[in-house]
């Protein structure tokens, strides 16, 4: 059976109690998190397997991201631990109207600082999928590491797929920010990117940015708008679209990562075919795994199975 592979962070979430600024929070829920990290769990409810490729520190807290993958079914084999460095730490408080507020403890973060040789024994086939986001590439050698992964993946056959996953809070210059994500798209086959991200990444318009982004091996990109739905574009013109659903929104933490999540996983039982696969019914069941997980609380505890979703989602 083919395999999904994410490379990326992995880190705590302290998620508030109630809605308040960050800085008046009292209470907060602890919760495993990792826009990749979500993205593995979400394919692993709906039937895949999939494996995570990171570092976290010898720590309690390395300790319980690593028990909540193992317990959800993922491969954690390639989650290397490191007492030289900490495990990654953010906090997320909810305020009125829906808007997240975060603060991230990354300084000293074990999972800036795996290297290509961390993960030569990792061995892709025809039919994987390797994903990763922007979070980890800000440093040379997780930079190297996942060029690395991307090659090994492209020579076997895999599919590649990116979310930028812009988390502006985390870098000093957001031209550097830019230049990496835009350096990172043309090594993508699947690229799935918010709205908003696609006008910071071009500077302009979103509708017309978009088909800038089918350069290099770019084949599927996925365009997101919250709750407005999505549209998914293919290098040879098709051009699929889909509304949203109503559901009773909570919490949106994680809802894009399961989007994703849902839509590899499809597309991995179409047999990662670019050409027959029914890329609508693909959208629209993506569309339908980000909707369930903002019905509950927190990203990886809010993910459903293939039967949950379509039960809930209509």
């Amino acid at each position: 059976m083919s395999k999904l592979y994410c490379l990326g962070e992995l880190l705590i979430d302290f998620q508030s109690v109630g809605t308040a600024p960050l800085k008046d929070t009292r209470q907060f829920v602890k919760n495993a998190g990792g826009a990749p990290a979500n993205v593995c769990v979400q394919a692993v409810k709906l039937g895949r397997q999939a494996a995570y490729l990171t570092q976290v520190g010898a720590d309690a807290f390395g300790d319980f991201l690593c028990e909540t993958l193992k317990n959800e079914g993922v491969d954690i084999s390639h989650v290397l631990r490191n007492g030289n460095y900490d495990t990654s730490l953010a906090f997320v408080s909810f305020l009125p109207g829906g808007e997240r507020q975060f603060s991230f403890y990354r300084r000293t973060a074990a999972d800036l600082h795996f290297t290509a040789e961390d993960f030569k024994d990792v061995s892709f086939e025809r039919g994987d999928v390797f994903e990763f986001g922007s979070v980890a590439l800000k440093t040379p050698e997780s930079i190297e590491a996942h060029i690395s992964l991307i090659e090994r993946a492209k020579a076997a056959g895999a599919a590649v797929c990116f979310d930028p996953n812009l988390r502006f809070n985390l870098w000093d210059d957001e031209d550097e920010l830019r230049a990496v994500v835009n350096r990172f798209i043309p090594y993508a086959d699947i690229i799935k990117v918010g709205r908003d991200e696609l006008e910071f990444l071009s500077r302009g318009d979103a509708a017309q940015a978009a088909e800038s982004l089918f350069t290099g091996d770019v084949k599927i990109v996925l365009l997101t708008d919250s709750d407005k739905g999505a549209e998914l574009l293919t290098k040879d013109g098709l051009r699929c679209s889909h509304g949203g659903f109503r559901v009773n929104t909570v919490d949106t933490t994680g809802a894009g990562d399961s989007f994703f999540g849902g839509f590899i996983a499809g597309f991995m039982d179409s047999g990662c075919d670019y050409e027959n696969a029914d890329m609508q019914a693909l959208l629209t069941f993506a569309c339908k795994c980000g909707a369930f997980t903002t019905t509950r609380y927190g990203a990886i505890p809010a993910m459903g199975t293939k039967e949950e979703i379509d039960k809930a989602v209509k």
